[in-house]
C-alpha cells in the first residue's frame, strides 16, 4: 500500500493504517520527519484500542520523543498495551518496574512481565530472567537456572548472555571453574560483538588467565572494546596498564 493509499485508509479510520503512518513519521521514512504528526497518528489508533499504538505511544512519553517525557504516563501506556497483549510493552513495562522509573520498584512484577515477554518468544527477555536469578533480585540466587536460561539465548546468539555465561565459568558459578572454557564462551560473545565479553578478554590476555599472556592481544581486544564505547575499555587503555610494554 503507498503513501496515498494509507493516508486514505488512516483518515477513513483503518487503525493499522494509523500505526502505519504513525511509523512513517516517527522516522521519517519517505515523508518529512515529524514526531509530533507520528504521535497523533499513534494516538489516533491507540484511540481505538491497538496495542501496538498505545505501545509505541508509552515509548514516546518515556523517551521524550514528540511527546514532553513523563515516566508515570508511560508506564500507564505500556501497562494498557501490556495487558492487550502486545509483547515488546511486557518488556518494557518490566524494565518501568525493575528500574523504578514511573512507578515503585516491584521485581516480583518485574520477572511477571518479562516471563509473559518470554513466553512470546522475547529472548532479551528470558535473558534478563537469567540476570533476576544470577543476582536473586527477588528470588532466591540461583546459578544453575540463571546459567541454563543463559545458555539458551545464548544458543540464539544473544551476546550478552554470552558474556554473562562466560563469567560464571570464570568464576565457577553454577559450574566447576574453568577459565579456558570461559575464554572459548567470551571469544564467541565478542564475535557477537559484545564490548563487555572484548573488555574481559582485554582483562584475560593481561593475566594470562585462560589464555596465553599477551599485553599486544590485551590491548588489541581493549581496543576492540573501546571502538563499540566500552568505557572501561577507555579508561585501561589510558591508564599505566601498558607502561613500559
Amino acid at each position: 500500500m503507498g503513501f496515498k493509499e494509507q493516508l486514505e485508509a488512516a483518515k477513513a479510520g483503518d487503525r493499522n493504517a494509523q500505526t502505519a503512518l504513525g511509523y512513517l513519521f516517527f522516522t521519517g521514512n519517505g515523508v518529512v520527519r515529524d514526531r509530533r504528526e507520528a504521535a497523533r497518528w499513534f494516538g489516533l489508533a491507540a484511540d481505538q484500542g491497538c496495542a501496538e499504538a498505545i505501545c509505541n505511544l508509552g515509548y514516546m512519553r518515556v523517551h521524550g520523543e514528540g511527546l514532553s517525557c513523563n515516566f508515570e504516563k508511560g508506564f500507564e501506556l505500556y501497562k494498557k498495551s501490556a495487558e492487550l497483549g502486545y509483547p515488546r510493552a511486557m518488556f518494557n513495562l518490566a524494565d518501568l518496574y525493575s528500574d523504578g522509573r514511573g512507578t515503585e520498584q516491584d521485581w516480583v512484577l518485574a520477572r511477571y512481565w518479562y516471563e509473559r515477554a518470554a513466553a512470546h518468544g522475547s529472548i532479551p527477555a528470558y535473558y534478563r530472567l537469567g540476570v533476576i536469578y544470577e543476582l536473586g533480585r527477588g528470588v532466591e540466587i540461583d546459578y544453575e537456572m540463571s546459567a541454563e536460561i543463559y545458555r539458551t539465548c545464548f544458543s540464539e546468539e544473544y551476546a550478552k548472555a554470552g558474556y554473562r555465561l562466560g563469567l560464571m565459568q570464570l568464576e565457577g558459578k553454577g559450574m566447576p571453574k574453568n577459565s579456558e572454557a570461559a575464554a572459548k564462551i567470551l571469544h564467541k560473545a565478542a564475535g557477537l560483538l559484545s564490548e563487555e565479553a572484548m573488555c574481559q578478554l582485554g582483562k584475560m590476555s593481561l593475566s594470562g588467565e585462560g589464555m596465553p599472556k599477551s599485553s599486544r592481544n590485551a590491548k588489541r581486544w581493549f581496543s576492540k572494546a573501546a571502538a563499540r564505547g566500552s568505557e572501561e575499555a577507555k579508561a585501561i587503555l589510558s591508564s599505566d596498564a601498558f607502561d613500559g610494554q
